[in-house]
């Protein structure tokens, strides 16, 4: 029995994900079976041509179209239904958008004979691995697939099992109580915010906590999903290295949402470049300048749109592609100059760089947040009203002058009229996950499934009594957490 167990793992996994998709719908089984058993059938043809054969490009080209035009395809008809009014709700099935990703690196990087190729059964596993199937993360062909096909070949090493479940429990841990409790403050503000004014604070304070909740309720996600990966003795791509610890834009889009943007650099980056290099331009590092610009242009477009074919998506995801390459040229213009700045100078910049990087993404985080609800208009102008930061500053100064002095009559002043919390424990909960995300290890680096930074130290498992209480400790939270009466909110990436 030992034996035989293991070896029925790649057709459990199968199963799983089919009870998995129809339990939203038999729609979202039908797309995932099709996309399973067409790409599959179309590679096996693509092997059987010759490479070079136009028969294999135009065959190549037409699998990976109608991939792409399959999710396009709901993407628009997602967003026209969301400007219609009356219209009815279109719900993509579930996984569509991750599981065209993958099949797409299955169609470019297994089409050639000399690749070896799994049976249909691994191959069904692989693209269907229920935990990465709602939000990822992404597993390329070339590198996730050797584990499938070693799939079930012997039972998974009991440290990774218990590595496994303890990342699980901490994925879901961070989204009970990291995640969910700042978009339950989040959400009153722009609520608020659609009705009417919100103060500076208030503005504040739903940007960089929309930032928060983003990164800590994907995260968690990718926690599970690599987690219960590890439990099957298979590891899944990393999503996320503490990205909003970047220093730079650069760092920053490579770090945050890791195997989506490995796929757009391996898959749209580099044959847009290849391709882009050839424009008739001279010298030779103008045209790689160029092509390099074009093809950073298009993978951002190609980003925002996998998202959302909404236009305010669209046009961030421009603007992200701007900066970079303006970012970019200055690099290369200020290298040709001699540094004169000292340490002090420098480190001040980083230090500002840093903030200012906060500061782009959380706006563009809560555009992303406040699309349709009207709530834009009344927090932009509220983030730059310095009248209402110079009010709030003189009413709550004064207001410490006065408890200074003995008068604790008076009552504090309405930070947040909009949250359902009072300012004291909003500010609370926004101070420690702020902390959490800009102060502590990540997930990744506390279970060992990325090596920390150089010279760091602090938490990191092992197979050990103390992080088997630990691991108890997080399992009793996270049942506290789910059995809380407001339970725990969706996946805000299973939307996509």
């Amino acid at each position: 029995m030992r034996r035989v167990a293991p070896a029925l793992t790649p057709h459990l996994l199968v199963l799983v994900a089919a009870v998995f998709c129809l339990s939203a719908g038999p729609w979202s089984l039908a797309f995932l079976a099709g996309s399973l058993v067409g790409n599959y059938l179309v590679v096996r043809r693509l092997r059987a041509l010759d490479p070079a054969s136009a028969g294999h490009k135009f065959l190549l080209a037409c699998a990976i179209l109608v991939n792409v035009g399959t999710l396009a395809t709901f993407k628009l008809a997602q967003e026209w239904a969301d400007g219609a009014p009356g219209a009815a709700a279109v719900v993509l099935p579930l996984g569509l958008a991750f599981y065209t990703l993958q099949q797409i690196t299955f169609l470019v990087d297994a089409r050639r004979r000399e690749v070896p190729m799994m049976g249909f059964v691994h191959h069904a596993a692989w693209g269907s691995f229920f935990a990465q199937l709602t939000a990822g993360p992404i597993g390329a062909w070339r590198r996730t697939a050797p584990q499938y096909a070693r799939l079930g070949e012997r039972a998974p090493a009991p440290a990774d099992v218990a590595r496994g479940a303890a990342l699980v429990l901490l994925g879901f841990n961070k989204k009970l109580w990291l995640a969910d409790p700042v978009g339950r403050i989040v959400d009153p503000i722009v609520t608020g915010a659609a009705l009417g004014a919100v103060s500076p604070l208030e503005a504040w304070t739903a940007a960089w906590g929309y930032m928060l909740q983003l990164y800590f309720d994907f995260s968690a996600y990718s926690d599970i999903a690599i987690g219960a990966g590890l439990c099957l003795g298979l590891l899944l791509p990393v999503n996320f290295n503490s990205p909003l610890k970047s220093a730079t834009p650069g760092q920053y889009v490579m770090r945050w949402h890791m195997s989506l943007m490995a796929f757009v650099r391996d898959y749209v980056f580099e044959p847009v470049f290849r391709l882009a290099r050839r424009l008739p331009l001279q010298p030779m590092e103008v045209r790689y300048s160029a092509a390099w610009a074009v093809a950073t242009l298009l993978s951002y477009l190609a980003v925002a749109a996998w998202h959302t074919v909404a236009i305010v998506p669209l046009l961030q995801g421009l603007a992200v592609a701007v900066l970079l390459i303006a970012l970019q040229m200055f690099r290369q213009a200020s290298a040709k100059k001699p540094r004169t700045a000292n340490r002090a100078t420098r480190a001040a910049r980083r230090v500002g760089g840093q903030l200012l990087l906060l500061v782009g993404v959380s706006i563009f985080a809560l555009m992303l947040r406040t699309r349709g609800e009207g709530a834009l208009a009344q927090i932009l102008p509220a983030l730059v009203d310095t009248g209402g930061m110079a009010e709030l500053w003189t009413a709550v100064t004064t207001r410490l002058h006065d408890v200074a002095a003995g008068d604790a009559s008076q009552a504090w002043p309405g930070l947040y009229p909009h949250a359902r919390l009072s300012a004291l424990p909003t500010l609370a909960v926004m101070s420690i996950a702020t902390g959490v995300a800009l102060a502590l290890p990540n997930s990744m680096q506390i279970m060992r499934v990325v090596p920390p930074p150089p010279g760091a130290g602090g938490i990191a498992w092992r197979p050990s009594a103390a992080w088997g209480a630990t691991t108890t400790l997080l399992l009793f939270a996270a049942v506290v957490g789910l059995t809380r009466p407001h339970g725990a909110d969706g996946f805000i990436y299973a939307q996509f």
